[in-house]
């Protein structure tokens, strides 16, 4: 069990990948998207990997970039610049098909469950690189109520930017102290809390090797475990 003393009052939770399956809508949406712009019947999973790895990582550098821009904006002009790595062109119809999949998620099996138990000591909260209204169907798509939605929009700042978590404290009326982050993200996440002094859970759903930097006060595959960890 993870250290409870003091008490936490707010388990809070990166959401993407975390609770919900974010790589599969971002790879559904970035194959969809080849195979229209590219006029064929199906591309090839290295292709869609090579595309979405790209993705990640220039959307990332992106959220890092002064001044701030929101996460739709982001996304957007990131997917402009891989398709044009691709040799392809895109435009509206592209870039809405893109906001269309990432914005309604649906939950990982087990996560639904665990934050239905996890709700009967603690109040829940989500600490996201993302906007309001790009993340409120997705949030929705968990059916367990969330008692804080805490986005990038909100801070204008993204992980791993204390700003957000500071704010998210703020929102909350809670120190770090009374808190306990669960989060998938290494870079985005699990580096604020050893930086704050946080305490961490970190949910490796892929089998990642860890940062030796980063380390988190606990490790699990997914949220079943959870409760059980927290004392639930």
């Amino acid at each position: 069990m993870i250290q409870l003393e003091p008490v936490p009052k707010v388990i809070t939770f990166d959401c993407y990948g975390t609770l919900v399956q974010w790589h599969q809508a971002l790879e559904e949406a970035i194959r969809n998207i080849l195979v229209k712009l590219s006029k064929v019947s199906s591309v090839t999973d290295e292709q869609v990997e090579q595309a979405v790895q790209s993705f990640r990582t220039i959307s990332m550098q992106r959220q890092e970039q002064q001044p701030y821009r929101n996460y739709e904006t982001i996304l957007k002009t990131t997917l402009v610049e891989v398709m044009s790595r691709q040799g392809l062109s895109s435009g509206p119809e592209t870039e809405e098909k893109l906001l269309s999949i990432l914005r309604n998620i649906p939950p990982h099996p087990e996560v639904p469950a665990a934050l239905e138990r996890l709700r009967l000591s603690y109040r829940l909260a989500i600490i996201s690189n993302t906007d309001d209204d790009l993340i409120a169907a997705t949030v929705k798509s968990i059916g367990v109520p969330i008692d804080f939605i805490i986005t990038a929009q909100q801070a204008k700042a993204y992980k791993p930017d204390h700003q957000l978590f500071q704010h998210a404290y703020t929102v909350m009326g809670v120190t770090k102290d009374e808190t306990v982050h669960v989060a998938m993200g290494q870079y985005t996440d699990l580096k604020v809390c050893l930086e704050l002094g946080i305490r961490g859970v970190w949910i490796d759903r892929v089998g990642e090797t860890l940062d030796a930097k980063w380390q988190p006060d606990a490790v699990l595959s997914d949220l079943s475990g959870l409760p059980g960890l927290l004392g639930v």
